[in-house]
């Protein structure tokens, strides 16, 4: 006897075993497969969701965690639709100035001994609340399978 046989997922026992199918052969480089296309209505629902669930997320935090909905629906589906790619990208674009926006107010508030606080928050509370409107309104474009681009926002993702 050779060693110890081995069972595969046939069940069969033999003393030179084969791999099951699908695994990569001995020798054969590893050829990765392209992530399969969605269908369009599958893509305008994520591409809307992406800016809805953002919206909810922004509501129920004050804007702090809104980028993770469209950060994950992006990263996940961002190479099956252009449209999800897109719609993704315009929404954590939107969520990260929101983001920015917050965070440069209360530093200028700490900078200034809080009075510039007085100025500063209620224009980022204006932004939240632009962000807000104008991710139900890209929503409803994205579900109609348009390309809306989110004005005013800074373009961290290109």
């Amino acid at each position: 006897m050779r060693g110890p046989e081995r069972i595969w997922h046939t069940g069969v026992m033999n003393e030179t075993p084969t791999p099951p199918a699908g695994s990569p052969q001995p020798g054969t480089p590893y050829a990765p497969v392209a992530p399969a296309p969605m269908l369009e209505s599958e893509a305008r629902t994520w591409a809307m969701l992406a800016h809805i669930i953002a919206a909810a997320a922004s509501v129920m935090s004050a804007g702090t965690i809104a980028f993770v909905a469209p950060l994950v629906i992006w990263l996940v589906y961002k190479d099956r639709s252009a449209l999800v790619g897109f719609h993704g990208k315009q929404n954590l674009n939107l969520q990260l100035t929101s983001l920015v926006l917050g965070i440069g107010a209360v530093v200028i508030g700490i900078v200034t001994l809080g009075f510039g606080l007085i100025i500063t928050l209620p224009l980022w509370g204006l932004y939240v609340l632009y962000a807000l409107i104008i991710s139900i309104v890209a929503g409803v474009k994205a579900y109609n399978g348009e390309y809306y681009s989110i004005p005013l926002s800074i373009s961290f993702i290109k």
